[in-house]
């Protein structure tokens, strides 16, 4: 059967156009790719990102989707995403109904997954599948006939043995000119290890073990399951001889459980350095309670981790325990000074906003941050509540969005207040994270900067440059294009060799 399969546009409501490197492409997509192809189907691919020459977005969707159907004739289409993609999902199935009005729908991902009922209400697909849909999709099409009036709700069971699923299958949704056109788009979190980036995705779990209140992971029943170390060798001896990319993100809620794990994991990096050649810097996310010692850190380092993440969210003691963190202020500073002894970058969100912040537990955060890691990769934000979460239901027994549609029209308009804090206090709360964030004034500013044009490109300037950083002296080189009518330019990147953030100033 042939099986079209829709991947969503990256800020399809911010601006257009945006652009999608593979180091944000929804892996998800990829793993229903294969699991497709496995059990013998046809999958068709639409990656509508990366795509010019239309005057909006909404035009541009409307033109390459429906002529990829008309192109393909699809028997059934997927599609799905998270709750800030609605617009999106939104226009596409109705894109979907005027031109093929008798092909079936199949709506998933975590818009799904967290709010079904009401979704399935608002958006009318065919069939939404709950949960993980790798083998459900697939069960789903082998008995498939077309919901006429309701949508049919599928809950999908549990993958327990991530071991057994095909390896994501990226091929029908770009993925050459991802890595090769688009890779220093997106994700500056990401692309600074390497001043010309080929960033890749590995997913080494699934959910995670904790229950923080305003994530939509933790409050649900769907156990933490992990990829065997030898199965995770086994796709990146794939794929690295497939694609050669030298930037790798384990995109994992949690991928270092246990000092162990890390530990296992870099050992086995190291010998496919040795029998494969392997050549690529890597990052993880982990949690307190993985007991991360500084040897394994150093050991990780060695075979190539530039970064590794902490969920913290806070630093107030008050707020941890609010939104159920499992983490303490000690643990994030003996964390921090790991990283810098290691000379790995230490990245992070402190989020501002929860239902028992004040003025004082902000003013703990920011104190914090600006004792601690001002100059680590700690991103100042707002909290935004979003289906699936328990904050969400919480503020919503409160009467917070009555009205779903009204909700999802206008999701991550504006920054919602949770809080006690008055608006006027809260405002400016707001402008100063944004200022904070956006400016860097706080980070040190790299020394012996000097500059060469590497190309130009239409309006803009390729510009390599050099800097020795501020922290360990240290020369890098970095690579950003500017508009080519700016005579100055000030550039916000990472040391390549210790981690910490810097300025580039030309």
């Amino acid at each position: 059967m042939r099986i079209m399969l829709i991947v969503p546009t990256f800020h399809y409501t911010e601006g257009y156009p945006t652009y999608l490197s593979l180091s944000d492409f929804p892996v998800g997509v990829a793993y229903l790719s294969a699991s497709l192809k496995q059990a013998g189907h046809e999958v068709i691919g639409v990656n509508p990102n990366n795509i010019t020459g239309y005057p909006s977005a909404h035009i541009m969707l409307q033109t390459v989707l429906s002529d990829k159907i008309r192109q393909t004739k699809p028997m059934v289409i997927g599609l799905g995403g998270l709750a800030t993609d609605y617009a999106f999902l939104r226009d596409a199935i109705q894109i979907i109904r005027a031109v093929a009005p008798d092909t079936p729908i199949v709506l998933g991902g975590q818009i799904v997954t967290n709010d079904a009922e009401d979704i399935c209400d608002l958006l009318q697909p065919d069939y939404a599948i709950v949960g993980e849909a790798d083998k459900a999709l697939v069960d789903l099409i082998s008995t498939e006939g077309r919901a006429v009036t309701t949508p049919t709700i599928i809950t999908a069971e549990v993958i327990t043995d991530l071991d057994s699923l095909p390896f994501p299958d990226y091929s029908p949704f770009g993925i050459d000119d991802m890595l090769d056109n688009h890779s220093m788009d997106t994700r500056i979190l990401y692309r600074y290890s390497q001043p010309y980036p080929r960033p890749f995705v590995i997913v080494a779990s699934r959910s995670c073990p904790f229950n923080c209140s305003f994530c939509i992971h933790g409050h649900r029943d769907m156990p933490y399951r992990a990829r065997s170390i030898a199965n995770i060798m086994a796709e990146i001896t794939e794929t690295w001889a497939r694609y050669h990319y030298n930037v790798l993100m384990i995109d994992d809620e949690l991928f270092a459980v246990t000092n162990k794990r890390l530990r296992e994991f870099s050992e086995a990096v190291l010998e496919g350095r040795k029998e494969h050649g392997w050549e690529f810097d890597w990052m993880f996310q982990t949690h307190a309670s993985a007991k991360l010692d500084l040897e394994t850190l150093q050991l990780a380092k060695s075979a190539g981790c530039y970064l590794f993440s902490y969920g913290l969210e806070s630093a107030s003691p008050t707020i941890l325990k609010s939104m159920n963190k499992r983490i303490t202020v000690p643990q994030i500073i003996e964390a921090i000074e790991m990283a810098h002894k290691a000379k790995l970058a230490f990245g992070g969100n402190l989020i501002f906003g929860d239902i028992a912040e004040t003025v004082d537990t902000c003013a703990e955060s920011l104190a914090f941050w600006f004792e601690h890691c001002r100059e680590d990769f700690i991103f100042l934000t707002n909290l935004r509540p979003y289906p699936g979460s328990k904050l969400f239901d919480e503020i919503r027994s409160m009467g917070a969005y009555p009205d779903k549609k009204v909700y999802y029209e206008n999701i991550d308009k504006g920054v919602p207040n949770l809080t006690k804090i008055s608006m006027p206090d809260f405002d400016n709360l707001t402008k100063l994270l944004v200022s904070l964030e956006t400016s860097w004034i706080f980070v040190g500013r790299a020394n012996n900067v000097r500059k060469e044009i590497e190309y130009v490109n239409g309006n803009n300037t390729m510009y390599k440059m050099w800097g020795t950083c501020p922290y360990c002296g240290e020369e890098s080189m970095y690579r950003q294009e500017f508009p080519s009518r700016l005579d100055t330019f000030s550039m916000g990147t990472g040391c390549l060799h210790c981690g910490r953030k810097i300025k580039v100033e030309v």
